[in-house]
């Protein structure tokens, strides 16, 4: 189905004359109906190859084979046809490909009509699609209204209403939950089974090194190992010997595994050995043991254990947010849905605390209220000792500007703007007369840099990764100093590594300037001991209180 020969992908920028190498020579076979899974850290050329496959982009140089499709010797209007009949794409951001105003249904019906103007047939296959897929009570659903994992189901629902042979899923799980996520797996797997779909999923979620079958890691632009569903998967041993999957490209390069080059604790140089039984050792030019496995480095939470809040926790504080019986239900054509119902919280000044719970717990709901981006139905929400319910929405927005960083699951910058230029865009609203030299050089770059993104300051929105999206959003949101700073899962797209420098980057930023911070996630491994919890279950707080960590 799939066969990549020496992809080389080069952005040129012509006015800085520079030259960035996103895929550096990719090989890649893949079989009609295989489910596979394209697994490395940010940056290292997923998001491009996915881009390469839906004919998104094109290939610099090398050879690109879909079916009977060879992309880089076809016209513009031949790619159209192609992304139109072959390929649908599933998007990290679901919402950015669905009509939000439209139900469920109305978004598969509109996918079916592309290819088919039976509309009978294909309302019957859509109802076959929507039990497959677990949704068919929510067919008549407004999309805007749904989780996330119920937007992603949606998005899938699509592709097959389309009937398309190739399915890319890209971070199709970053703000999922555990559950949803084996949902969403399943899903797919079902998929490339009955409908023999090709299912690419593009992804630093390393849920998915299992339950597919075949795992292709890639690292600086190149496929790093390539292994089958019943290989062994890296650390699946806590001890000596280790054995690691590598692939030989069509220039007889191999790329040595990052985990081997930490390890050996290597240089710029090795050494092979090789026995008359064909067996190749590396080893450490000046015969350096391993590093020791640090068995807790691979530790992962499995539960939260969430202590009741002290009884005077509250004592002689000043509180930043009062929330007070808060309701929000969302209405549209003669369908309630209560996202969020009688939440009362508070929230001390400097108060860092986490938001968790499962996707459509009401999470994102909880942060849009006190935040000002949608008004409560019942109740009263007091943010920095302004009543929002009682606000309009242009001193809410006028409100939020002044006193609230936010990063969203989107990002949320200007797609017209560079990253720089977006860190301005609050005081253009405000009407201010914006001089980029009145604002210290080193102040910037010292913010790009706490989250690694200064390399993407001078790039567009649309041009750089979800991973890049939210870091920059990260460091845009901290620019100026906010009194409250809210993330709506933040780390969803990077990996765990990056994930972990950013959390402690937001932990640093916190003990230094006691900003109050809230951050939702579904991802428990965020939080510390002694973090404040709020937990979120069907619109209500379940628990409030001190985490302490349960480990496997």
């Amino acid at each position: 189905m799939i066969e990549c020969n020496d992809v080389i992908k080069i952005y040129a920028d012509p006015e800085t004359k520079t030259r960035v190498a996103a895929l550096r020579g990719i090989d890649l076979r893949i079989k009609k109906g295989e489910l596979v899974s394209i697994i490395g850290p940010s940056g290292s050329g997923k998001s491009t190859l996915i881009k390469i496959f839906a004919g998104m982009e094109a290939i610099s140089s090398g050879e690109v084979r879909i079916g009977e499709y060879q992309l880089g010797k076809m016209t513009l209007d031949e790619l159209l046809a192609y992304r139109l009949n072959t390929v649908g794409l599933v998007h990290q951001f679901p919402e950015r490909t669905l009509f939000l105003s439209g139900t469920v249904m109305d978004n598969l019906m509109f996918a079916a009509g592309l290819c088919s103007k039976n509309i009978s047939e294909n309302k019957r296959r859509n109802k076959e699609i929507l039990e497959k897929l677990q949704m068919s009570k929510l067919a008549n659903r407004r999309v805007s209204f749904l989780s996330g994992g119920e937007m992603i189901r949606t998005a899938i629902g699509c592709i097959l209403a389309k009937n398309a042979p190739l399915l890319l899923c890209d971070e199709p799980t970053g703000q999922l939950d555990s559950v949803n996520t084996q949902i969403v797996k399943d899903i797919l797997r079902e998929i490339s089974r009955e409908y023999q779909t090709t299912v690419l999923v593009v992804t630093h979620d390393l849920r998915f090194l299992k339950g597919v079958d075949k795992t292709c890691e890639m690292h600086s632009g190149r496929v790093s190992s390539l292994f089958s569903a019943d290989g062994d998967f890296k650390f699946e041993k806590q001890h000596f010997p280790l054995e690691f999957n590598a692939q030989i490209d069509s220039s007889q390069n191999v790329r040595l595994p990052n985990e081997i080059f930490k390890l050996m604790k290597l240089g710029n140089n090795l050494k092979f050995e090789i026995s008359e039984e064909s067996k190749v050792v590396i080893k450490h030019p000046d015969g350096i043991p391993p590093k020791r496995i640090e068995i807790k480095e691979m530790q992962k939470k499995k539960a939260l254990k969430i202590a009741p809040l002290p009884e005077k926790y509250f004592e002689k504080k000043e509180l930043d947010i009062n929330i007070q019986n808060a309701s929000k239900i969302y209405e549209a054509k003669n369908v309630q849905v209560a996202a969020i119902s009688n939440v009362n919280l508070d929230i001390p000044k400097g108060e860092f605390a986490f938001i968790i719970g499962p996707s459509g717990s009401g999470k994102t709901t909880l942060i849009k209220l006190l935040t000002g981006m949608v008004n409560s139905s019942e109740g009263e929400v007091n943010v920095l000792n302004q009543p929002l319910h009682n606000l309009n929405d242009t001193a809410r927005a006028n409100f939020r500007r002044n006193n609230i960083g936010i990063v969203s699951q989107q990002g949320g910058l200007h797609p017209f703007m560079t990253v720089q230029e977006n860190l301005f865009v609050k005081d253009i609203l405000a009407g201010k007369t914006i001089q980029v030299n009145n604002y210290p050089e080193n102040e910037i770059t010292n913010i790009f840099n706490q989250f690694q993104i200064t390399h993407r300051k001078n790039s567009f929105p649309l041009e750089i990764s979800g991973g890049e999206l939210q870091r920059a959003s990260l460091a845009i949101a901290q620019f100026g100093s906010p009194r409250i700073l809210i993330l709506d899962e933040p780390t969803a797209n990077m990996d765990s590594e990056l994930a972990d420098t950013v959390m402690d980057q937001l932990y640093e930023l916190h003990r230094n300037f006691k900003v109050t911070l809230l951050i939702t996630t579904h991802d428990i491994n965020l939080v510390r001991d002694g973090t404040r919890v709020i937990d979120l279950k069907d619109g209500k707080i379940n628990k409030d209180g001190l985490a302490l960590s349960v480990e496997e």
